[in-house]
């Protein structure tokens, strides 16, 4: 597999290499559920307004999240 890092990755063992994948997309699904619920949190305090627009993008920015918002009209290139 080459897009697993050949140092860590298990060598010409099929079944180590599937566990391996298998453990990485669970890592990368957790993950994805944690800034769905970041994303979920800032949304919820700027509908209650406990943090203003500016805050919730320093917000957005500070957690790394600012490149999944898309800001403008739909469709337009980013």
């Amino acid at each position: 597999m080459s897009s697993i890092n050949q140092q860590t990755a298990p060598v010409n063992n099929p079944a180590a290499e599937r566990e391996y994948l298998i453990h990485a997309l669970r890592t990368a699904a957790a993950r994805s559920r944690l800034v769905t619920n970041l994303l979920d949190t800032i949304g919820v305090s700027l509908r209650h307004k406990t943090v203003n627009t500016d805050e919730a993008m320093k917000w957005l920015a500070d957690e790394g999240v600012l490149d999944y918002v898309h800001l403008g009209p739909p469709g337009a290139s980013r």
